[in-house]
């Protein structure tokens, strides 16, 4: 099963590789430039979700702020994470892929260039503990490669500590 999952991410991370370019230039999340704008999601039972927007198209929401130390560039932390591919709606259509239900945590270093774009990009000013929502458009996950197939995908990462 441990090789399933290697094979798994390792495949996902390559994917990553050949679609996003230099994934150290990203910028914090949190800057002031970028907008927010209300987003129902109705697997949340129709509660509005406040996502901001980054210029580079990342939409994130944080669904529980942590309290720990915050991600940052070169950083190695360990996370729980789900993938769906957004249905015609925008929303969480099919479960891809879950690191809960695989019953592994997933270790990275921030920015690793291996890595998703668009999660590096959504990692950057995480806590530990926190929990964030992140819709990545084609262009920062696979393109028009599966799971994106020229959709957004949706990541959830449950930041949950740094090594």
């Amino acid at each position: 099963m441990r090789r399933v999952f290697i094979a798994i991410v390792a495949l996902l991370m390559i994917t990553g590789i050949a679609l996003s370019g230099d994934s150290t230039k990203t910028e914090t999340p949190s800057k002031p430039e970028q907008k927010a704008e209300a987003t129902t999601d109705s697997s949340e039972k129709g509660k509005k979700l406040e996502f901001v927007t980054t210029e580079s198209g990342l939409k994130y929401t944080d669904l529980v702020v942590g309290e720990g130390k915050e991600a940052t560039n070169g950083m190695q932390v360990e996370c729980h994470y789900a993938l769906w591919q957004a249905d015609e709606k925008g929303e969480k259509g099919k479960l891809v892929q879950s690191s809960k239900d695989m019953g592994k945590t997933f270790t990275f270093k921030v920015g690793d260039p291996g890595l998703v774009k668009g999660w590096n990009e959504g990692m950057l000013g995480m806590k530990e503990g926190g929990t964030r929502r992140l819709i990545l458009p084609p262009h920062l996950g696979w393109g028009d490669r599966p799971p994106s197939q020229g959709k957004n995908v949706i990541f959830e990462i449950e930041y949950i500590k740094a090594l």
